[in-house]
């Protein structure tokens, strides 16, 4: 399984399941040694997972990717499409330049790994499955959230078109949308006040936790999920 941001809150979670369910993990950071580092600080094994470096917004760095990943395995069963990144601010006060970066880092390169690895992996072995993590933002439209919703609304869709071009060869394509969920990206993006208010209009009242986020991302990777493909999957405490 290849993870990307697996060095914090959900990817993280992710990362570390995969050590509870008997699967390799290889994880995408910008930052290998440090996360090397923290993963020694858990104990955790340096043979039973390997990393590579990455930045999503560099198409050059993405482009070294699959060579990387083939290095360590010459067979892939997953990809989780997790690394993104999140500005707020009013619709009338967003920059188009913050647009464009969040097109570029939560859609265009993400497209661009689920393509390069779907073309080296998983087509050649006719099974592959794809988890993209979206957000509730792209369904609820949240304010504050012009640039990052519409980036992962865009990727949402992108992934169920692909879930309709690939399935003949046995290729899955889902997307998890998580509410608000107890994350450092998450508390440095949304005020105590929203989160106050969020948790009082769901029916669970109270905040994800990454490790419930990626229990799905785990679900939908296994072949106990081989006949679900094209879904969004809400995992938000009961938004609607």
């Amino acid at each position: 399984m290849f993870i990307t941001g697996a060095n914090s809150g959900i990817g993280l979670s992710t990362f570390l399941q995969c050590f509870e369910n008997g699967i390799f993990p290889i994880g995408g950071v910008r930052r290998e040694q440090e996360f090397r580092n923290e993963l020694n600080q858990m104990n955790i094994k340096p043979d039973s997972y390997e990393i590579v470096e990455m930045r999503m917004e560099e198409i050059k760095s993405l482009e070294k990717l699959v060579p990387k990943i083939k290095t360590i395995t010459k067979s892939l069963d997953a990809l989780v499409l997790n690394a993104g990144a999140i500005e707020t601010a009013p619709s009338l006060m967003t920059s188009i330049e913050s647009i464009e970066r969040h097109l570029k880092i939560n859609f265009t390169h993400q497209i661009y790994i689920a393509q390069s690895i779907a073309k080296s992996f998983f087509i050649k072995k006719r099974k592959g499955s794809i988890v993209a993590i979206s957000s509730s933002a792209a369904i609820d439209a949240n304010p504050g959230r012009l640039a990052y919703a519409a980036s992962k609304s865009a990727l949402t869709t992108a992934i169920r078109v692909m879930s309709k071009e690939l399935g003949s060869v046995s290729i899955r394509c889902n997307v998890v949308a998580p509410g608000l969920t107890e994350t450092k990206l998450m508390r440095s993006s949304t005020e105590d006040e929203q989160i106050k208010l969020f948790t009082q209009n769901i029916s669970i009242k109270r905040l994800g936790k990454p490790n419930e986020i990626a229990d799905t991302i785990h679900f939908l990777c296994s072949d106990k999920a081989s006949f679900i493909t094209g879904q969004v999957i809400n995992v938000d405490g009961g938004i609607r």
